[in-house]
């Protein structure tokens, strides 16, 4: 027990704590179009989840990792975790490398072959 808590609830609430300032660093370098502070937020919000709020598994913090090695410039488990998925954030140049790793080393590791859901970037949602 830490004070009058519990050590676990702790570090959930160390978690939202920090998430909340990493979300608001992110708002501004994304009106800034600075992607590497993006990507180095996306990187905290992963390990965050993965290590304070526990909601990884090794399949997500494997990718993550792969996505550092690839040169990835933002990587973080995304939905509500337990094994969903990861979003990246890829440099064109480094797309086709990046999958191919992920894929070869992913399917070595674990035996499964993962999915992959492109996205591009887009001004967002509205009225067409």
């Amino acid at each position: 027990m830490i004070g009058k808590i519990s050590t676990e609830d702790y570090i959930r609430a160390l978690y939202a704590i920090e998430e909340v300032e990493r979300l608001l660093d992110t708002c501004k370098a994304l009106e800034n179009g600075d992607f590497e502070t993006v990507g180095r937020k996306m990187y905290g919000t992963h390990i965050g989840m993965s290590v304070l709020y526990e909601v990884s598994c090794p399949e997500l913090d494997f990718v993550n990792e792969v996505a550092k090695e690839c040169g990835v410039t933002g990587s973080r488990v995304m939905g509500g975790g337990f094994g969903g998925c990861t979003i990246n954030l890829v440099k064109a140049e480094l797309y086709d490398n990046f999958l191919a790793t992920v894929s070869e080393k992913y399917k070595e590791k674990f035996g499964i072959t993962c999915k992959f859901y492109p996205v591009v970037i887009s001004d967002g949602a509205r009225r067409l």
